[in-house]
């Protein structure tokens, strides 16, 4: 007997060929329906609302009187949600995004009456090498996923198991290639067609590729309303197939009696292994693309969404934490709305660039609030904890400023801080920057501007040391509190060490007399430190030499630009491109900024290109026009990398811009870091075979701001750090190209190329061809040894993308040291990441979240700057698996010991 469980679903998509209000009215329909199907048919079973808890909440907004009757529903299973909040893409959000994904998503459908516990992945692009053991520390076991599969569909069933980056290993079902999460859209009313289509459901697609004695049949499709008359149907078909049970069923239970059947059978299942991101490469593919360049679709939307989230993730949660640890109120209801703004634009439709342009301009607006809410409760944990630093002691004269590391390790790298002073014209040729042990540091003033601020916290007292002088209260008609015309004075010094997790405070005293520091990192063209030599060339290019291993790197930072017939989903060369590159392009160069603490060197290029595509669209046009490009060098005092800013003044259309660094190390893999992990990856490109090609295998790979190659001997390699880049490429060569922009006018392109028919309805898209000025960062980072090991690559690109941040505040007394750590490892070289540091959800204690994204064992003590009462390990729900061990009587220290790729999430609990 085989169980053929139907499953009735839909697959939303919160917005993509339509804004979300428009898609909303289609969720309230088709929930009202759903309500009405349930409350007239005691026999219909269950309705499978696609994962994902958001659409309850989508609803509701809109129906608040129906939230009992859904419940009741959802208790009772007659509605499926979670464990979800919005189903993601993987490769393009944090580790901690899909953490508080699967939080909030649980969260919701637990109250409203249960969540489904396991990991459904029906759409998304590609799948990351650590979501096994996401899965499992949410309690889940099993999964389902199809794209991104590439030739683990020829070597398995339909069922199989997938072991993650750290060994953590789960049964799977894979959709069948050919039809997806969409075995039939709906039933046919006319049994005949109805049976001719489970039948062929049957013979070709489910039966083939099973060994359990159950299949499964989704009935739906995207936003797909239910069939009223589904059980109806089913019932009548029924005796049209002897040998066969059909069962109105649930995913949950088909998982069960799926995963139990081929236990008990002893079957041999193939096991999948880490990261599947590969197209399709079997005969009976058909849509089952993997759509690589949604990587690179719209990029100013992906640089905005590592800015947000480095804005929760790094200041705002565990400063807040700090705070509250020092007795302060956590704002976890103020928190919470930043992160739900922020998980709203990370449905895979929308963080993958390929929806409409009303979709993404209303994404930047929720961007835009997830930033606000968290740069504010930022501002006020560093400004509430900087009141409580004792400086009475420093010298009166002198402005004083704190300035806070949000990295786990201790850096030396070159502080920037905004220095304010009162609106009046004063004689100041510079400052001179001590630490709090009286040491006089190298410092640069780089620039003056007159500036409206706001002062803005909720403890007026602490508002007022922010500022030159105290606020005019409302009781003495002070209007507009805290405003206040300052002059802004940018300076920046390089630091003896700033200490991990914590602060350290300095002053700046105005010098009017005396000469200016005069030692430069500047010579001609290039600069140069203890550590590291970058030189420009005449054409822009650059060179650098590594000091610690003696290798020159030459023609780094060309620029590449192509044409691009492709769309929201997909890179497409015109059929007769054209490349252009900024090898030999004259170039203008200067210092921007000289000094002791750093140097600038700016290289100015007019670039000319093609204005779009010729009418055909099967070459770039003849017609030419000028695009600035702006490259900007930067190295500190004590920098190990080089920080490059670029602007391109994009005024031409369909073309795709990349930077390419040539290093010259020639590899068989390249690394980047993704969710929890440094994935390691083929430089190769392996095209599929004729019979099996729905789309090109592309190079495009996702990194998570860091991405590089190693020698054959590893002694000696060299990374980038894109922020906010998310698509690069590496050859066997040893060349990395990050894509900067990729400009095209289409949802999905009439004519692209490099995939079967395309994967999106074909909108004229024009924003998505991002025109204006684009800014880019990234750092060059040469490497010694196998730094991925140390955690030194790491540490190098967390500098560059967190620089230290600097708070000042007039002289107070006050109970804490003037240079403090709140929490640090015991070894400065060892590889550990901090994820996450801020309250629990259901308690009030504090969560400490680290991985170690390497592939050998380590053990770390991590130090707290005050005894907990008791600590815990716990998982990624926050409930308590067992004690954690302190290394010390005084409970100021944890040891931890971490597996190779292992996640760690602990509690510690204060006394009273």
């Amino acid at each position: 007997m085989i169980n053929v469980h139907l499953v009735p679903h839909t697959h939303w998509d919160r917005e993509w060929y339509l804004p979300y209000q428009e898609f909303r009215i289609r969720l309230t329909r088709l929930v009202g329906k759903l309500l009405t199907i349930l409350e007239r048919d005691p026999e219909y079973v269950s309705f499978h609302l696609d994962g994902q808890s958001s659409v309850l909440d989508d609803y509701l907004e809109v129906h608040p009187e129906d939230r009992e009757r859904l419940k009741s529903y959802i208790a009772e299973g007659e509605i499926k949600v979670g464990p979800w909040y919005v189903q993601p893409d993987e490769a393009l959000v944090s580790g901690e995004a899909l953490i508080r994904n699967f939080q909030l998503g649980i969260r919701i459908a637990e109250e409203m009456g249960g969540c489904q516990r396991f990991g459904y992945l029906p759409d998304m692009f590609g799948h990351i090498s650590q979501l096994p053991q996401i899965l499992a520390g949410f309690g889940m076991e099993e999964v389902v996923f199809w794209r991104g599969l590439g030739d683990v569909v020829n070597k398995s069933n339909t069922e199989l198991r997938w072991q993650g980056a750290d060994g953590t290993t789960m049964f799977a079902y894979r959709f069948p290639n050919a039809i997806g999460y969409n075995s039939v859209f709906r039933l046919h009313a006319d049994l005949d067609k109805a049976e001719q289509q489970l039948r062929e459901l049957l013979d070709v697609h489910l039966l083939p590729p099973t060994q359990a004695a159950s299949v499964l049949v989704m009935v739906g499709v995207d936003h797909m309303e239910p069939q009223d008359n589904l059980t109806e149907i089913i019932r009548q078909l029924a005796p049209k197939f002897p040998g066969y049970k059909l069962i109105h069923s649930t995913m949950e239970r088909f998982l069960a009696e799926t995963r139990a059947d081929v236990e008990k059978k002893g079957a041999s299942l193939y096991t999948a292994v880490g990261e599947l991101r590969d197209t399709n490469r079997s005969t009976d593919g058909a849509i089952n693309f993997l759509l690589a360049n949604v990587l690179s679709s719209r990029m100013p939307l992906k640089q905005f969404n590592a800015k947000v989230q480095h804005e929760l993730e790094k200041w705002a949660e565990p400063f807040s934490a700090m705070w509250h640890g020092m007795g302060g109120a956590y704002p976890d209801k103020l928190l919470g709305q930043s992160w739900k703004y922020l998980l709203q634009n990370h449905p895979h439709d929308s963080i993958c660039g390929c929806s409409r342009d009303e979709v993404h301009r209303q994404m930047i607006t929720r961007f835009e609030w997830a930033q606000e809410i968290a740069q504010q409760l930022t501002d006020e944990s560093l400004r509430s904890i900087a009141a409580r630093i004792d400086t009475s002691a420093l010298p009166e004269e002198a402005i004083v400023f704190h300035v806070f590391n949000p990295l786990e390790h201790s850096r030396k790298d070159a502080v920037t801080v905004e220095l304010l002073l009162p609106d009046v014209d004063a004689n100041i040729r510079f400052f001179e920057i001590r630490d709090s042990e009286g040491r006089l540091l190298p410092s640069q003033w780089v620039d003056l501007k007159r500036e409206l601020i706001a002062g803005n916290h909720p403890d007026a007292e602490v508002r007022d040391l922010g500022l030159l002088d105290a606020a005019v209260p409302p009781e003495e008609k002070g209007i507009l509190v805290g405003l206040a015309y300052v002059r802004k004075a940018t300076v920046r010094f390089a630091p003896y060490e700033l200490p991990a997790l914590g602060y350290s405070t300095f002053t700046a005293v105005p010098v009017r007399n005396a000469a200016r520091d005069e030692r430069s990192l500047v010579d001609g063209h290039a600069l140069e430190n203890e550590w590291l030599r970058v030189e420009a060339n005449r054409d822009g290019s650059v060179q650098l030499w590594d000091k610690a291993t003696g290798r020159k790197y030459e023609n780094l930072l060309v620029y590449e630009d192509g044409g691009d017939i492709g769309d929201g989903y997909t890179f497409s060369p015109p059929l007769f491109d054209e490349l252009f590159t900024t090898l030999g392009l004259q170039a203008s160069l200067s210092v921007a900024e000289d000094g002791p603490a750093r140097g600038t060197i700016r290289i100015e290029q007019s670039w000319q290109l093609p204005v779009g595509l010729d009418n055909d669209r099967r070459r770039r046009s003849a017609a030419k026009r000028e695009c600035r490009l702006t490259t900007e060098l930067s190295l500190g005092r004590n920098d190990r990398w080089v920080g490059v800013v670029t602007r391109f003044d994009n005024q031409v259309d369909d073309h795709r811009l990349r930077v390419k660094v040539a290093t010259g190390i020639q590899s068989e893999q390249s690394w980047a870091s993704s969710a929890f992990d440094i994935v390691r990856r083929s430089t190769k490109i392996v095209q599929p075979a004729s019979n099996q090609w729905i789309e090109d295998a592309v190079g495009a790979l996702p990194n998570q701001g860091l991405a590089g190659v190693t020698s054959a001997c590893g002694a000696y390699g060299f990374a980038i750090a894109p922020y906010g880049l998310p698509e690069y490429e590496a050859t066997p060569q040893g060349e990395l190209a990050v894509t900067l922009v990729r400009s095209v006018g289409y949802l999905g392109s009439p004519d692209v190329r490099t995939i079967s028919g395309g994967a999106g309805p074909q909108f004229a898209t024009p924003e998505a061809q991002c025109q204006g000025e684009l800014v880019y960062r990234l750092a060059l980072i040469p490497l010694a040894g196998d730094e991925l090991q140390t955690g030194e690559a790491w540490r190098k690109s967390a500098e560059h993308h967190l620089p230290a941040r600097a708070v000042q505040m007039r002289r107070h007394t006050g109970t804490m040291p003037l240079v403090h750590s709140f929490a640090s490892f015991d070894r400065p070289d060892n590889p550990i990441v901090l994820s996450a540091m801020k309250k629990t959800e259901a308690r009030d204690e504090t969560v400490i979240r680290c991985f170690n994204p390497t592939e050998s064992e380590h053990t770390v003590t991590l130090r707290l700057d005050r005894p907990v009462q008791e600590a815990y390990m716990l998982d990624l729900e926050e409930n308590r698996k067992g004690p954690a061990q302190f290394a010390s009587s005084d409970n100021t220290a944890l040891i931890l010991h971490f597996k190779p790729k292992q996640i760690i999430t602990v509690e510690t609990v204060r006394g009273d």
